[in-house]
């Protein structure tokens, strides 16, 4: 195996490690599974989870360094959705297993 393999393998595990981290926290699976309905405003997913919005900012900053969700801004309204189609059927599949291996 060739070192440049073994670079790529190691930052695709560091990659995978921080995705799996940053979605293993009740509150951010609870944002992501939110975030499969379409984008999301911080104060829309507050008040969703019955949860104060500072500790939203919080799990959506861990979120967003994670690339696991984007933010877009209109002006003054900022709104938070799912990275991509990736990161919704991976959703998807940690709660289809979770269900599943019950």
């Amino acid at each position: 195996m060739s070192t440049a393999h073994l670079d790529e393998t190691g930052h695709t595990r560091d990659r995978a490690v921080a995705v799996l981290r940053a979605m293993a926290y009740e509150h951010r699976l609870h944002i992501l599974v939110l975030l499969q309905g379409g984008e999301q405003t911080p104060a829309l997913l507050a008040e969703a989870m019955s949860v104060d919005s500072t500790i939203i900012a919080r799990h959506l900053r861990c979120l967003k360094d994670a690339r696991v969700i984007r933010r877009k801004r209109r002006g003054r309204q900022v709104t938070y959705m799912l990275h991509g189609e990736a990161t919704r059927r991976l959703v998807a599949e940690v709660l289809r297993y979770a269900e599943h291996s019950a």
